[in-house]
């Protein structure tokens, strides 16, 4: 969650991509002037992408969901390669979608599908990556009194190459964060990847291990019911029978329901619960049969 955001205006750099058949915009929104945006944990933020905590630590935002396919460490990896940035030093956040409308849609759009995470977002996350780091270089460079030019950026660390003075990126975030970013920023040639397309640990292990993960289904709201449902196998098909009295005094259960013409759904207090009740419908032939479908060419399915 990100605290003091200003409004946002043509004065924040905005990088405009067109995802597939969307023509959408994306945006990187910095403040000018004195402001600071700062994570909850008081890092600087520097691009919308990119915060950095005092300690040098790295938090990528991740705008795409992961279901197993390796979409958020994939995209941490590719902020991080135009970064410069200590891979190991890398954590990630999920910022909310109410956050990016708060932020006139600043992450684009968090859908997923399969790869499409990576491919349709690989080039804005990229520049903001990049952007982040050219303007940490600036940083640097104007509290040293040099040219940009003079100085490099690897493993999150500055170098001035002709002094040989060095600073870390933790050192001159909030002094990043108030600049202008640059209009447009160049990206890495393919064959200088030191972590695009490379075997690294996934960031997302630990916590799935340690059950500290938020998945969807974890979500809680005051009042909020589950339900769990069960269509009809056949195209075309449609519902011809069900008895509700079967399951309806199942722990948990609130309603059975036919959902349109092919379904029916048992509403309870927590998923676990519709499941195991649309799950116990006893099976066709007993007393109480399982729903059961008409299909166009077939009596029941």
């Amino acid at each position: 969650m990100i605290t003091d955001t200003p409004k946002i205006s043509r004065r924040f750099f905005v990088i405009g991509t067109a995802a597939v058949g969307s023509g959408l915009a994306l945006g990187l929104s910095i403040p000018f002037g004195g402001r600071v945006v700062r994570a909850q944990d008081g890092s600087s933020e520097i691009t919308a992408w990119v915060a950095i905590r005092p300690d040098d630590t790295v938090v990528i935002r991740i705008a795409r969901s992961e279901m197993g396919q390796g979409s958020l460490t994939g995209l941490a990896q590719m902020v991080a390669e135009e970064l410069e940035c200590d891979w190991a030093k890398v954590t990630t956040e999920y910022p909310t979608p109410g956050e990016s409308v708060k932020r006139k849609r600043a992450w684009g759009d968090f859908s997923t599908g399969g790869s499409r995470g990576i491919r349709t977002s690989h080039e804005y996350v990229r520049k903001g990556g990049a952007t982040a780091r050219t303007m940490l270089v600036q940083a640097a460079a104007d509290a040293w009194g040099v040219p940009a030019a003079e100085c490099s950026a690897a493993n999150s660390v500055i170098t001035h190459g002709r002094s040989g003075r060095t600073t870390t990126y933790g050192k001159v975030a909030d002094a990043a964060a108030k600049l202008t970013p640059p209009a447009d920023v160049a990206l890495k040639d393919p064959k200088d990847w030191k972590l695009i397309g490379k075997s690294v640990k996934r960031l997302d292990t630990m916590n799935k291990l340690t059950g500290a993960q938020v998945y969807g289904a974890d979500l809680k709201l005051p009042g909020m019911l589950n339900a769990a449902i069960k269509d009809c196998p056949v195209v075309g098909g449609k519902v011809k029978s069900f008895e509700a009295a079967a399951v309806r005094g199942m722990p948990g259960v609130r309603h059975v329901v036919q959902v349109g013409d092919s379904a029916v759904a048992v509403v309870a207090d927590t998923w676990w619960q519709a499941k195991t009740a649309l799950d116990a419908f006893p099976s066709r032939g007993t007393r109480a049969p399982m729903p059961r479908c008409r299909a166009p060419r077939s009596p029941t399915c």
